[in-house]
C-alpha cells in the first residue's frame, strides 16, 4: 500500500511538473504570437506607406503630364491658327 502511495504520490509530482510546463509553454506561444502580430502590423504599415507613396508620386506625375500635354496642346493649335490665318491672307493677295 505505501508503495502505491508513493507511486501515485510521484505521478502527481510528475503531472504538476508536466502541467507547469504545459502552462509556461503556453505564455511562451502567446508571448510569440504577440511579437508576431507586431512585427506583421509594422510590415504592413511599411508596405502600405510604401505603396501609398508610390501612388501619390505616381498621381503627381500624371498630373504634370496633364498639365504639359495642354500647354503643349494650346501652343500648337495656337501656331496652326496663325499658320492658317498666313496661308488665307497669302491665298487672297
Amino acid at each position: 500500500m505505501q508503495d502505491l502511495k508513493k507511486g501515485f504520490d510521484s505521478r502527481c509530482q510528475e503531472f504538476k511538473k508536466q502541467l507547469e510546463e504545459f502552462k509556461q509553454n503556453n505564455e511562451a506561444i502567446e508571448a510569440l504570437k504577440k511579437q508576431h502580430a507586431k512585427e506583421l502590423a509594422n510590415h504592413v504599415q511599411e508596405a502600405n506607406k510604401k505603396y501609398n507613396d508610390l501612388l501619390t508620386d505616381k498621381l503627381n506625375t500624371e498630373e504634370k503630364m496633364k498639365k504639359d500635354f495642354d500647354f503643349e496642346k494650346a501652343t500648337l493649335i495656337k501656331e496652326w491658327q496663325k499658320k492658317c490665318e498666313e496661308t488665307a491672307l497669302a491665298a487672297r493677295q
